[in-house]
């Protein structure tokens, strides 16, 4: 086994000792760790480094149209702008370059397994790894087939001469041992983890995971035909949380700054295992790096809160006209907007930390900026949603330790909805979504639509429910609208002040292609390569 786990060292003096003879100091042997339930479970503890959160700089909001980031960490942009091959996709996140990442982590898991029965350890200690370890390979195998469609299901350890050619299983055989290994994890975990353990894999996570694969599964990309057996499954998995003790939070901002009865399953920070979420999206006029720039087309997502309009008509090419209907005023742009606007993106004129934001030519936060021009907004807004007012993007010696949340309440009534609209009962569609936008402090006017025009109305109720939630990225694919949604130009907002009059126009920040190949990720060529011709391409690459 060549993963190790390296330790404190310890330094020896004075020995006289044959030093041939010595086991390594500074490190941990395989005898070691599976002879040992403590190191077992640290084995298991640095298996979740295999969740990958969004309190970082390469954003999946990034790599679609939520957000534009402005020093192209981790070449981001590449997958935003269509240029994607299967020879420069090495060179990309490994939020989009998942192949190697997952599998390395796959590798690892099916050791345990491998190992487990065999070790120290009492049964509910057993019971307990097994069931989060489980949840763990389901997890990296469900962000396999989002991404890549099917792909090979490999639970065993390959050996140094084993047979390494590999071929891809279908999508709905993935999902077949996902769904499997999900049901036998959570009859392996508590439904809840208690306090202590918080951020550690539960029978419900286990099934909002489920929840969200088989929601995929049933989608139009996976579910050309439609059938309603697969759709009646997504149902039956997002029923299952419903009466499961959670509750949408009354504070919509607040949800994403502390653990609430909203969330499901969350990655836990600490002082000591902080992030540095706030420098890497604040403000530059207060020292941020403002990486993540929230785009004109998501913010034009927004409803108008008084009629639950959208204040423009989108056009297939992009193109914007003003929905009069709405009463959205383009000389006042950001008053009367969803609640959720506010919540989530800081906009020219929002008092944040103490000060107004200026993203106005010329403003504090804008490129023209005095402080770090560099770092500024090229679309006009800043992250809002994820951040701690009271932590200075600047500095502090108190770093950002809210959770990272992968599953929540409000994504199952979502989730429900959507099943249940493509099942053909609009009426229980419209109840559930209506559940979200009528949540404390958003409070948004009902929606009442049917057919084509409900589904629009869920998909962007998805939209500005999870914006920067990396969800977009794959509901866009899922949904089969990419070609609409991908291809259009980034838009940005450009501020002009003279005197106290601001003038406000909706600009082209940068142009996208988007082809029917980018429905998926590619494999790497080498990966392609290696296995001599057992694993097969994606179409287009």
């Amino acid at each position: 086994m060549k993963k190790l786990f390296y330790i404190v060292y310890i330094a020896v003096m004075g020995t006289s000792c044959n030093k041939l003879e010595l086991a390594p100091l500074d490190r941990l042997s395989e005898a070691n760790v599976w002879n040992d339930p403590s190191l077992i479970q640290l084995y298991v503890n640095g298996s979740y480094s295999s969740l990958l959160h969004e309190f970082q700089q390469d954003l999946m909001s990034a790599a679609c149209d939520e957000t534009y980031n402005i020093h192209n960490w981790a070449n981001m942009r590449m997958a935003q702008n269509g240029e994607i091959t299967a020879d420069n996709v090495s060179n990309i996140s490994n939020k989009i370059n998942y192949f190697n990442f997952a599998y390395s982590y796959i590798r690892d898991i099916n050791i345990f397994f491998e190992k487990i029965e065999a070790a120290p350890g009492d049964d509910a200690f057993k019971k307990q790894v097994k069931g989060e370890m489980g949840f763990l390979r389901a997890y990296i195998y469900a962000n396999l087939i989002w991404r890549y469609g099917g792909i090979p299901i490999i639970t065993n350890v390959f050996e140094l001469n084993g047979d390494f050619t590999v071929s891809r299983a279908s999508y709905d055989e993935c999902v077949s041992f996902i769904v499997s290994e999900l049901d036998n994890a959570a009859g392996l975990l508590p439904a809840n983890q208690p306090s202590a353990q918080m951020g550690r894999a539960s029978a419900n996570a286990c099934k909002a995971l489920k929840s969200r694969v088989l929601l995929y599964a049933a989608s139009i990309q996976n579910n050309p035909d439609h059938n309603t057996a697969k759709w009646q499954a997504a149902a039956d998995a997002a029923e299952d949380l419903l009466n499961a003790g959670f509750s949408l939070n009354g504070d919509y901002q607040l949800t994403f700054l502390g653990n609430t009865s909203e969330v499901i399953f969350a990655r836990y920070f600490s002082q000591a295992n902080s992030t540095s979420f706030n420098q890497w999206q604040g403000r530059n006029g207060s020292d941020g790096f403002g990486a993540n720039n929230p785009t004109q087309n998501l913010v034009n997502a927004y409803e108008m809160k008084a009629t639950g309009l959208l204040p423009y008509n989108v056009a297939v090419d992009g193109s914007l006209t003003l929905n009069a209907a709405s009463g959205y005023d383009p000389n006042n742009p950001y008053a009367g907007r969803d609640p959720r606007f506010d919540a989530s993106i800081l906009h020219d004129g929002s008092v944040w930390a103490g000060r107004e934001t200026e993203t106005f030519e010329g403003g504090k936060d804008s490129p023209e900026a005095a402080t770090a021009g560099w770092n500024a907004s090229l679309t006009s807004y800043y992250m809002k949603k994820f951040m701690n007012e009271n932590i200075p993007p600047s500095g502090s010696t108190v770093r950002p330790t809210n959770p990272w949340i992968f599953f929540r309440y409000a994504e199952i009534l979502l989730n429900y909805a959507e099943a249940k609209l493509e099942l053909g009962d609009e009426v229980t569609a419209r109840e559930y979504i209506n559940m979200v936008r009528s949540r404390p402090g958003v409070e948004m006017p009902d929606v009442t639509e049917s057919g084509d025009a409900l589904r629009s109305r869920l998909q962007n109720e998805r939209r500005v429910e999870f914006a920067f939630e990396g969800q977009r990225f794959f509901d866009v694919r899922r949904w089969k609208i990419a070609l609409q949604t991908e291809a259009t130009p980034l838009l940005s907002m450009d501020i002009k002040k003279s005197g106290a009059l601001k003038t406000y126009a909706i600009t082209t920040l940068a142009s996208r292609i988007f082809v029917d190949a980018n429905y998926l990720m590619p494999i790497p060529r080498a990966e392609i390569d290696k296995s001599k011709g057992s694993l097969t391409q994606n179409t287009g690459y």
